[in-house]
């Protein structure tokens, strides 16, 4: 009996994203972006770096480093391990089952009602949301820039817009750029502004506790050191500087940013592309297949 099963190509998913459309298929783009940087083995590791540095980032903003520290006492410190996983199953699951769908809706609505009860103890402005919102855009690229590697075509970089605008909405944020150039000029000028984006005691704290907890969740024993100079080779000088943490030596930086550059080449070009997409650790958990030119997200 002859088998007429079509075989599927190692490397299959940027090539589909080419063929989509950045507004029609904005949530497959999204989610095929997202799995073509998850390794087969090992994908709870990119996505704590990326909540690490993308959340210690967020800490430059005095409105949410204070809202996230609240005094030294924030679920940060106390349950630290929950709030990574709560973070993770929320931004995913917002990528996985597109940010159009009545989960995506229904888990916003959850964080909202957060940000309003923290409001009630804690400023937390528009131009705050939106900085976190533009931020959040770009912050795949950022990671990729930082380090050399390759970063978005623009459909992808579309997609990505489209995605957390229409996230944006559901938080109830206003006034949010509508291009991929107006993200970045959004994230810019409120990182440059001292009246936003300063030195704090809460960032400081906070981002030196979720590199300690990025150590004990990622790194065996004994390798764990190794937290400190890998994220903060990740971050710009001015966030750095933000931040109260120390620039690591130059020879440090280099080589850090070079294993960082090198796993997204084996991931992107090495590795063959993943079949059956697999939610997260700290996700829905479930199995959801997303194979060549499927439509589902």
């Amino acid at each position: 009996m002859t088998n007429t099963r079509r075989a599927v190509p190692r490397k299959w998913i940027r090539r589909e994203i080419a063929t989509l459309d950045p507004v029609a298929d904005s949530e497959r783009i999204v989610r095929l972006t997202l799995e073509s940087l998850l390794p087969p083995v090992g994908e709870r590791v990119f996505l704590e770096l990326l909540f690490t540095v993308s959340l210690m980032r967020v800490m430059g903003e005095l409105e949410g480093a204070a809202a996230v520290d609240r005094d030294g006492k924030g679920k940060v410190y106390h349950h630290g391990d929950r709030r990574t996983d709560d973070t993770i199953r929320y931004l995913t699951g917002w990528m996985y089952d597109g940010a159009g769908s009545p989960q995506a809706r229904s888990s916003a609505a959850e964080i909202k009602r957060i940000h309003d009860s923290y409001a009630r103890h804690y400023s937390m402005s528009n131009e705050t949301f939106i900085h976190t919102i533009a931020y959040f855009t770009v912050q795949i690229e950022c990671l990729t820039e930082i380090v050399g590697a390759p970063g978005f075509t623009d459909v992808e970089k579309e997609a990505q817009v489209r995605h957390w605008r229409t996230i944006g909405e559901y938080l109830g944020v206003r006034d949010m750029p509508e291009t991929w150039d107006g993200m970045i000029r959004a994230m810019r000028a409120y990182e440059a502004d001292p009246a936003w984006f300063a030195p704090s005691e809460a960032g400081h704290r906070v981002s030196e506790t979720l590199v300690a907890q990025f150590g004990e969740r990622v790194l065996p024993r004994g390798f764990r050191w190794l937290a400190m100079p890998l994220i903060l080779s990740l971050h710009d000088d001015h966030v750095l500087e933000v931040l109260g943490l120390p620039k690591p030596r130059p020879v440090v930086t280099t080589t850090m940013r070079a294993v960082v550059r090198a796993a997204f080449f084996v991931v992107r070009e090495v590795l063959p592309d993943r079949h059956t997409a697999v939610r997260p650790a700290g996700s829905a958990g479930e199995l959801t297949r997303s194979a060549p030119g499927s439509g589902s997200a």
